[in-house]
């Protein structure tokens, strides 16, 4: 029964998502030896079905928007019953692609159209893979009502529509908070996140069928930032780490704890700046060290590189903020290195400020505009391959 559990892998859209996707089905056959174990239906696009193709059983899937962007998903019987029927649904999606017409909203009927096709035959298991969760930022409305503000709940409302829609579980990469996972569980859908700046004493090899020198290199590309840090060891000894906010700080501790196995835990904290963020209002907010910080004001040493961690980039305007300080204290180098790359058009002239901020590194997760000046790790395909390899092998597991 276990061989016969097979892995499809859809992508919801075109473009960098059918790239996407198809990375992912490489490396799962590649490097985890899913082989015939998994599956890749690719989408087309309205304009590549030929004219006069009959809207009949053998109609091939289509993904994609029609002229005043309302979304298409279409198929025909034949791919639904012999092709999808049956097996492991991971649906593929970028949520966000600021570098097109799409919106998050789009994106996220793209994924419904799927779900809703895919509900029309019996699945074994429905899985949203997206690199990046949008709606991710409402995480925090029951701190702003107690200051009497109210906001849209728009990270429980998609939760609630993608579970009504029979998802049954979502894989992304490094959330902005844990409230993506409670609302989840609460749902009923399985959560599976991935830490970018994990170090390999969280990657347990067995779980993902490795050994060997094959299990040495793959685990690298599953621990980015830690591998950027070995990098970054060799041009420069003096390296310290920023925490922006208090939503950061354990982030930043645990991170530095692993990028230095020899340090005691008192020389840990001595490589962090922490800093206190306040968004007193939408356009506003505060950046100043926090009063236990070791490193401040007085207490700075002007010859280090300081590397401010964060899971998104905007316009990094509270980056810079942070930046400022450490630049007015005679910072030698301060960098920014983050997951996800949100940034809009319009705040691409603003991001690419190097008024404070020398050097901006962020993952793959999102795709960009060229002209934002930052350097990408190509990492998502990896990262997101590894996590659906483990979640494909319980449900083969506990079958």
């Amino acid at each position: 029964m276990a061989s016969k559990t097979k892995l499809l892998i859809i992508p919801c859209s075109g473009k960098e998502t059918s790239k996407l996707a198809k990375d992912i089905f490489d490396i799962l056959k590649s490097d985890y030896g899913l082989e015939d174990q998994v599956e890749l239906l690719d989408s087309s696009r309205r304009s590549q079905i030929p004219p006069g193709t009959l809207k009949d059983n053998r109609h091939p899937l289509v993904t994609d928007f029609f002229p005043d962007m309302e979304v298409q998903v279409d198929i025909g019987r034949n791919d639904l019953k012999d092709v999808i029927r049956g097996k492991h649904i991971a649906l593929v999606e970028h949520l966000l692609t600021p570098n097109s017409k799409a919106s998050a909203n789009d994106h996220i009927m793209n994924v419904r159209g799927m779900l809703d096709i895919v509900s029309k035959t019996e699945t074994l298991k429905r899985t949203l893979v997206a690199p990046y969760l949008s709606y991710i930022r409402s995480h925090s409305i029951e701190k702003y009502e107690a200051r009497g503000f109210y906001q849209f709940d728009s990270l429980r409302k998609t939760l609630q529509d993608y579970q009504k829609d029979g998802l049954n579980a979502i894989l992304t990469i490094d959330p902005h908070s844990d409230k993506a996972e409670q609302i989840a569980k609460q749902l009923g859908i399985d959560y599976h996140w991935i830490n970018p700046f994990q170090s390999a004493r969280a990657i347990n090899p067995a779980k993902l069928g490795l050994s060997g020198e094959k299990a040495e290199l793959i685990t690298k590309r599953l621990r980015p930032f830690q591998e950027k840090v070995l990098e970054l060891k060799k041009q420069y000894p003096l390296l310290y780490f920023v925490s922006l906010d208090n939503g950061t700080e354990k982030r930043v501790e645990n991170f530095v704890e692993r990028a230095y196995p020899d340090l005691s835990i008192a020389e840990v904290y001595a490589r962090i700046a922490y800093f206190d963020k306040d968004r007193v209002a939408y356009e506003n907010s505060t950046a100043a060290f926090k009063n236990f910080s070791i490193i401040n004001e007085n207490n700075f040493d002007p010859n280090g590189v300081y590397i401010q961690i964060d899971d998104m980039l905007a316009s990094g305007g509270t980056s810079n903020k942070v930046a400022k300080v450490l630049k007015e204290s005679k910072a030698k180098r301060v960098e920014l290195w983050a997951s996800h790359a949100v940034t809009t058009s319009e705040q691409i002239k603003n991001a690419n400020d190097r008024s404070y901020i020398d050097h901006i590194v962020s993952l793959d997760t999102i795709p960009q505009h060229p002209d934002l000046n930052l350097e990408y790790i190509s990492a998502s395909a990896h990262l997101l391959s590894g996590e659906l390899y483990k979640a494909h092998q319980r449900l083969t597991a506990s079958r």
